[in-house]
């Protein structure tokens, strides 16, 4: 789920393709295209870590909007895993799955959280030893993969600070600050074979970061604060990642190869759903990830039917956040006849509605010059 960038912005900056238009491949590795469903399990991995650091950084009595996004823990980041870690080692996920909800009600009822922590945590980090290979795992360019989902995606650092201040949400926030506490871990994980000019270009965006969030408390007031402050340290950061680790980060930079890979990936989340629902979620949300972050602003200037009948099937199949930041729960539904000649609305099963997906990426390939 990474953050989308500002089109007109990406567009000059190469970051976004017109179709027809690549950018030649710079680098040895391509996490988003290898790696692309283990980075979005990794990514549920270390959301759930994210929400017990916010956990364990404050303290009872939790503001409501910080209790509803540690409640997160058992929600819809555990479901981009859920279903391999049940495959792997059911009794753990289990286990993981009851640690959370115990943190979850510790938070809510004001209680502290401390042991319930520590227990997920140890369970968290057994989870994330099934799930990811461990091999892929310590991969400095699959490293750099989930740094740049920690500064740009959904609840990340640049996301984080805009939504606290342009959208005065101040508990979005400490998102923010939580991200960036694990991106300077990772950044020190990666660093280790970059250069001296890149490890101080690094350092000095995560120090221009640090002055944005110098605590996980909230500011007393954002007034005046420019919400994309956080923004452009956050890129160029992500942009000495991609040198350092020797991967290419931004996938959207050629969208006909990233609309045919998740046509792809769509169609094989199609043949698995019938038996194993949970695991082709798995791959439904990695694909809803790149198409929202790279994909669908840019299809809606080219192909505005298709990128909104795309848009729309995603939520037969996952908790997918719309424009509005509600979660889609309502599924996709389609036009059909009924007895009397009406048109009604029809919900559509995610076998369904996974298959017309299939069909709107090679529509989309098209557009895009595939």
């Amino acid at each position: 789920m990474t953050r989308p960038i500002n089109l007109l912005a990406a567009l000059l900056l190469g970051t976004v393709s017109l179709p027809g238009v690549a950018v030649a491949q710079q680098y040895g590795n391509s996490p988003f295209y290898e790696h692309t469903v283990d980075l979005s399990r990794a990514y549920g991995l270390e959301s759930i870590g994210l929400r017990l650091d916010l956990a364990a950084a404050f303290k009872a009595p939790y503001d409501d909007e910080l209790i509803e996004t540690i409640e997160g823990v058992t929600g819809p980041v555990f479901a981009r895993f859920e279903g391999t870690l049940e495959e792997r080692n059911p009794e753990l996920a289990k286990s993981l799955s009851a640690a959370l909800h115990e943190v979850s009600e510790a938070v809510e009822e004001g209680e502290d959280p401390t042991e319930a922590i520590a227990e997920a945590r140890e369970l968290l980090e057994q989870a994330y030893g099934v799930v990811i290979d461990a091999d892929l795992r310590a991969n400095p360019a699959f490293k750099g993969g989930i740094i740049l989902n920690l500064l740009l995606a959904e609840e990340g650092v640049a996301e984080g600070y805009e939504e606290a201040v342009e959208n005065n949400e101040p508990w979005e926030y400490p998102n923010g600050w939580a991200a960036l506490q694990r991106v300077k871990a990772l950044w020190n994980e990666v660093k280790v074979s970059a250069d001296p000019e890149h490890v101080a270009d690094g350092q000095e965006m995560l120090d221009l970061l640090d002055t944005l969030y110098p605590q996980a408390q909230p500011p007393a007031s954002v007034a005046g604060l420019n919400p994309e402050e956080a923004e452009s340290p956050s890129q160029r950061l992500g942009g000495i990642v991609e040198t350092v680790v020797n991967a290419d980060l931004y996938p959207g930079r050629d969208l006909a190869r990233l609309v045919g890979h998740l046509g792809e990936l769509t169609a094989s989340a199609c043949a698995v759903y019938p038996k194993e629902d949970e695991v082709a979620a798995e791959t439904i949300y990695a694909v809803f990830d790149l198409y929202s972050a790279h994909v669908e602003q840019v299809a809606g200037l080219f192909s505005p039917e298709v990128q909104e009948r795309a848009s729309d099937l995603f939520g037969a199949m996952i908790a997918a956040d719309d424009d509005d930041g509600d979660d889609g729960e309502e599924a996709a539904t389609t036009e059909a006849d009924n007895d009397d000649g009406d048109d009604d609305d029809v919900a559509l099963s995610a076998v369904e509605a996974c298959g017309e997906l299939a069909e709107a990426f090679t529509e989309l390939k098209t557009v895009f010059g595939g």
